[in-house]
């Protein structure tokens, strides 16, 4: 904000406004007809100065624009990453500030966008091109959020108690009182398996659906949770793109030193801390090559093997991940496609519990074992 208002001070040559002093009128239909959102790429900009203490004029509220409905302007799309209350200051998960560099991968990853811009294989309006494209999939591709919260945990914790096979229908043994009086028997496992038997529908689906949910279903269900009854970005829509984007980044992970040194080589990309910055650059260079994987590899070796003078102010540009919680995303419109799931009353490992309570009591065995 303040750099605009100095600017806008140079080229009208005038002396820069005081703290307190009103912008001009001309400065605001400017500001109104020229900026735009980078998410929704909306104009109609309103500016709201910093906000000062009272008492010493210090700053408590930073100065921003606001994309407000007033008059002709229409505000943010709803689709837009600004949607909402947003603090000021605010930046979406999905974008990637190339400027900040706090790690090894961030200061790597900067310093091949600020070579790249120097050697003209892209431009910032390649990365505003790829944020809007990403934009317009978002509005094209779009479900509605109906799963149940509480249905990822149960059916990660079902996963994990458990397991199915497709050789798991054939076995049942009956569990009559003497088998259950058996010295060594394992009430723990056949409480597993009767519960599997219970679930076997649920479990089978799970299985040739590809269902894994260890480490995510929190996630889901948050999402699940703010997101119930609203339309969605489908982020199926780029599943080859995301395919595409996540070899190439391992791919750059491997053949670039500053990179391959900090990855595990079993692991190169997973074991990577803060990818983000990472898939940003991966997908931006395949973005400016129309998804054709071996020619943006071409124009990643073109980057790093260049010797150019390394200016860092080029790197002071906003990237995008458009894969940002995509296996999540994912994921939660997969368990929609389920079959329909009741999360029943108990959990899993309550019903477990249930189970070797009741068959213990059969054998007159107590107390009951916890599973």
């Amino acid at each position: 904000m303040e750099q605009l208002l100095a600017r806008l001070a140079e080229e009208g040559a005038q002396t820069a406004l005081a703290k307190a002093s009103p912008i001009p009128e001309e400065w605001k239909s400017h500001i109104s007809t020229d900026l735009e959102c980078p998410s929704c790429f909306r104009r109609g900009a309103e500016v709201v100065r910093a906000g000062r203490s009272k008492s010493d004029g210090q700053v408590v509220r930073q100065a921003y624009f606001r994309f407000g409905k007033s008059g002709t302007t229409t505000g943010h799309h709803p689709f837009c990453d600004f949607t909402g209350n947003v603090p000021a200051g605010h930046i979406p998960e999905n974008l990637v500030l190339f400027s900040t560099a706090k790690d090894g991968v961030s200061r790597a990853v900067r310093e091949l966008v600020c070579k790249g811009i120097a050697l003209h294989i892209f431009e910032q309006r390649d990365i505003r091109a790829m944020r809007e494209w990403f934009f317009r999939q978002k509005q094209q591709s779009q479900f509605v959020v109906t799963l149940e919260p509480g249905l990822p945990a149960w059916l990660e914790s079902l996963g994990r108690y458990c397991h199915w096979t497709p050789r798991r229908s054939a076995r049942h043994f009956v569990l009559t009182d003497d088998v259950l009086k058996i010295p060594a028997f394992d009430f723990k496992a056949a409480a597993r398996t009767e519960l599997a038997l219970r679930y076997q529908p649920v479990l089978k689906e799970m299985f040739d659906k590809k269902i894994f949910l260890h480490g995510v279903s929190g996630r889901i269900e948050k999402m699940a949770t703010d997101f119930q009854d609203k339309s969605v970005f489908d982020p199926t829509a780029l599943a080859e793109h995301y395919g595409l984007t996540q070899d190439f980044a391992e791919f750059i992970c491997v053949n670039h030193a500053p990179l391959a040194k900090l990855g595990n080589d079993n692991a190169p990309l997973i074991s990577l801390k803060n990818t983000k910055y990472l898939l940003a650059f991966a997908a931006l260079l395949l973005f400016i090559s129309d998804w054709e994987l071996n020619a943006a590899v071409g124009k990643f070796a073109r980057i790093v093997s260049a010797s150019v003078t390394l200016d860092e102010t080029l790197g002071n540009v906003m990237g995008l991940n458009p894969f940002y919680d995509f296996e999540a995303w994912a994921m939660l419109k997969n368990l929609q496609e389920l079959s329909n799931i009741e999360v029943p009353a108990m959990t899993v490992k309550e019903e477990l519990e249930a189970w070797i309570t009741d068959a213990r009591r059969r054998t007159g065995l107590h107390p009951p074992e916890s599973p």
